[in-house]
């Protein structure tokens, strides 16, 4: 949540500053603290020198069984462990968050002209811009009017409220 609106005085006002945020891989790793720390990844070598049970530990901890019960091979298993710690295990320990919805508010250019003492809240209206999972396409909503839109021209707008996923391994 941005803080668009102020009280000034007798009357609310709004900030226009355009706020700049990534839609992509937004990284908050340094203000998430998890619980028990920040697991870490191990090194080739590390992964190399770990028994079968430890490798099928780190597969099954991290939602990977499926690996870990199909191997039947300590080599087999040790390939599996080699790539989903060099590849995926990253991205999951990682705090990065995609952006799926932003919602702006838009009030009329006369209000808050000299002489018009209105209430920003009371005037104008919002709009909201969503991706299509599947698609990856971003819309742009108001009301009934959907159109397809740019994901360059959401940083763009008096962002109000943001709605950020975290991404998580393919």
């Amino acid at each position: 949540h941005l803080s668009r609106f102020k009280r000034n005085g007798f009357f609310v006002e709004k900030n226009p500053t355009i706020v700049m945020f990534p839609v992509k891989n937004f990284d908050l790793s340094s203000y998430v603290f998890p619980e028990g720390g920040r697991d870490k990844v191990p090194t080739e070598e590390e992964v190399k020198g770990m028994s079968t049970k430890e490798l099928k530990n780190i597969l099954i901890k991290y939602d990977r069984a499926d690996l870990a019960n199909n191997a039947i091979e300590k080599n087999e298993l040790l390939q599996h462990c080699l790539d989903f710690v060099s590849t995926s295990l990253p991205d999951l320990l990682a705090d990065k968050y995609d952006l799926v919805a932003n919602i702006t508010h838009d009030i009329p250019v006369e209000v808050g002209r000299e002489g018009k003492q209105r209430n920003p809240l009371e005037e104008g209206s919002y709009r909201c811009h969503v991706q299509h999972k599947a698609t990856g396409q971003w819309y742009e909503i108001q009301d009934l009017n959907v159109r397809e839109t740019m994901p360059q021209l959401i940083g763009v707008s008096e962002s109000y409220l943001l709605i950020f996923e975290r991404k998580v391994a393919a």
